[in-house]
């Protein structure tokens, strides 16, 4: 949204996708260099809210103004924050956090002052901005959490707070760091709904409640009870991947059978006719009344007989086209008008879920309160689906298979749609309710969660989390003739602060370990120091990285960012608490150097982060390491050889 914002307020007229990198800016009219602004602004921010961090945690003005320069020249902070991505709005919400959290240590001897609140709700604001932007943000919540029970901890065994005053330090922290970062993010999801209120392609991701509050989608109401001769629509309840739906196209594999499938749009090929068996129908037909309504109820045996095709649902034990495991089994179309079917056509309806608010819902079959299974009587199987694709001889449609032994989420359906015209016209109506924002977010929410971990596709750039500290590859953004993008930090930046942050790690057990043996390390004095500033980096760090371990996704460099700003800020903060008790003339060669150092680094690797041109030459003395696969052949050589590469 605040890249939408931007767009706006530079003249974006929205009809530019942005579907693949490399597309042409300059003739279809974008205002990017406006819509680049604004990372670009946040990214600048980093720079003061780096020196304002360190210098709120005590360290010295002039290691203050080392962290905020070599932030500034950190060529991988400076490549994200000059395109339109995502990572320059959170690094720039977590620099703000830690710095408001920092700031409001500051306050600690006056507690519930106007400056002590602000800071904590400026705290608690800016994380829930942070987590409003990617998840990532969760990270940071995580890192202020176990701070504030460290903090809260040490409140405990002091002796001068008394209980009130702790229960009110708790209550505050309770406040400003859950209860505010939640409405954060409440509210920024309900400016998101409030703007985005209008169908679109993304409908299929959502259930039918939540599209029911969108402009453009009607869903309206259907009779309630469901009767045998009843012309039905069937949604999968648990994917929402649309509709049961079957067309004139074949299988080409397996039965070789008319093809039944999700399709996620409405269209007359959903409707099924919902039919006795013909055992069933003959006894009917033998009553006293054949043309009476028959509720159907939990238990019944069925037949769905497609509307348009007059194919039978149909399963047997045929291996499906893409899922090929023993136990699920094909779905069909089977049949031509006039056949009367087979026992493959045969399935009971088992009613697992009813509407609270209609209590017979759980007992007899109704449109939209009831989720049901489908039970193939002979197979002993459930009509199931789990968004598989199937190929193009299937339209790409999403692949529906009779599981046996299925777990119930996968196997729940609903009826939406409900018409039989022997129905009274006064009968009992069902619709879809309206769900409120809570109920909106948490579903936006597990959407969002399953579409990031269905991201497990390979990608020519993805790298591991344990490769990340030390550098080991980037990632190309972009590149075209002689020029190129890639995303590459400045390396002494990463392997000081690794190597900081991990000595953090094991000058800490080493004084536990002497501690337990009597001997007390006053660590040249900056030991609670040391602890609690470069202790709470060492922690955000950790936070920020461990997680992405157990991620099975597509993962990239630039997850590391966050953790990477920390790892600086604790290794410049480790730099200026051990070189205290130095001479002042070895501190300022020490940091004069390190800032030459990275001077020099960001000059020579500026040519792949504002993609300028270079030599073939400079790029290949650049690589230091063998796996940094950026392409210096696109360069033109010193002694006059050209080439050029394709765009990337």
């Amino acid at each position: 949204m605040m890249f939408a914002a931007a767009g706006k307020l530079a003249g974006y007229d929205g009809v530019f996708d942005f579907k693949s990198i490399g597309l042409d800016y300059i003739s279809a009219g974008v205002p990017y260099v406006g819509m680049r602004l604004m990372p670009a602004l946040l990214g600048l921010a980093m720079v003061p809210i780096s020196y304002i961090t360190l210098a709120a945690f005590g360290h010295a003005a002039d290691a203050c103004a080392l962290g905020a320069l070599v932030v500034a020249l950190e060529n991988a902070l400076l490549t994200q924050s000059r395109l339109i991505l995502l990572d320059a709005a959170l690094i720039f919400f977590t620099g703000a956090t830690v710095m408001c959290w920092a700031l409001f240590f500051t306050q600690a001897h006056r507690p519930f002052s106007n400056r002590w609140w602000t800071y904590l709700l400026l705290t608690g604001i800016n994380m829930g901005n942070a987590l409003s932007c990617k998840w990532v943000g969760l990270f940071l919540v995580a890192t202020i959490g176990v701070w504030t029970l460290k903090d809260l901890w040490e409140k405990l065994g002091d002796l001068s707070i008394t209980p009130t005053q702790y229960a009110k330090h708790f209550m505050a922290r309770g406040f400003a760091l859950i209860v505010v970062p939640l409405t954060v993010y409440l509210f920024w999801f309900q400016i998101h709904f409030s703007v985005l209120h209008k169908s679109g392609d993304g409908n299929a991701f959502m259930s039918p409640e939540f599209q029911n509050t969108l402009d453009g989608v009607s869903l309206g109401h259907t009779p309630r009870d469901i009767y045998y001769g009843s012309r039905i629509r069937i949604r999968h309840a648990a994917t929402n991947a649309g509709y049961l739906h079957s067309h004139l196209s074949n299988y080409e594999s397996g039965s070789k059978q008319q093809q039944v499938t999700l399709y996620g749009f409405r269209d007359e090929n959903n409707y099924w006719m919902i039919t006795r068996t013909e055992a069933a129908e003959q006894r009917v037909q033998n009553s006293t009344d054949p043309t009476a309504l028959q509720q159907i109820k939990d238990g019944d045996i069925v037949r769905l007989m497609h509307y348009k095709t007059h194919r039978r649902l149909h399963s047997h034990d045929v291996r499906p086209p893409v899922t090929t495991n023993d136990y699920q089994n094909e779905v069909s179309g089977y049949g031509w008008e006039g056949f009367k079917g087979d026992s493959n056509d045969h399935w009971r309806v088992q009613i697992l879920e009813g509407d609270s608010r209609v209590p017979e819902s759980k007992e007899k079959l109704m449109a939209i309160h009831s989720r049901f299974r489908l039970i193939h009587v002979g197979q002993r199987c459930a009509l199931f689906s789990n968004r598989k694709k199937l190929p193009k001889w299937a339209h790409e449609q999403v692949e529906v298979t009779c599981m046996k032994s299925a777990k119930f989420p996968k196997t729940l359906w609903r009826i939406e749609t409900n018409i039989n015209s022997q129905i009274p016209a006064d009968a009992p109506l069902a619709e879809y309710k309206r769900p409120g924002l809570v109920a909106k977010v948490l579903e936006a929410t597990a959407v969002m969660w399953r579409v990031n971990n269905g991201l497990t596709k390979s990608h020519p750039y993805e790298s591991r989390p344990h490769t990340w500290p030390w550098m080991r590859r980037g990632m190309s953004f972009w590149g075209k003739e002689n020029r190129g993008i890639y995303l590459l930090g400045t390396p002494i930046l990463w392997w000081l602060s690794f190597v900081a942050i991990s000595a953090f790690a094991g000058i800490q057990v080493v004084m536990f370990l002497r501690d337990r043996r009597g001997i007390c390390d006053r660590l040249m004095g900056v030991r609670e120091r040391y602890a609690d500033t470069v202790g709470f980096f060492f922690i955000g760090w950790v936070l920020h990285w461990i997680p992405f371990f157990i991620m099975g996704r597509q993962l990239f460099i630039h997850h590391y960012l966050p953790a990477l700003w920390l790892a600086i800020m604790g290794f410049i903060g480790t730099l200026d608490l051990f070189t205290r008790r130095i001479s002042r003339r070895v501190r300022q060669v020490l940091m004069i150097g390190l800032l030459l150092v990275t001077i020099r680094m960001y000059f020579q690797y500026s040519h792949i982060a504002y993609g300028t041109a270079w030599s073939r030459e400079g790029c290949q003395s650049s690589k230091w390491l063998k796996s940094w696969d950026y392409d210096c052949k696109r360069y033109p050589s010193m002694h006059g050889t050209v080439t050029t590469t394709a765009v990337d």
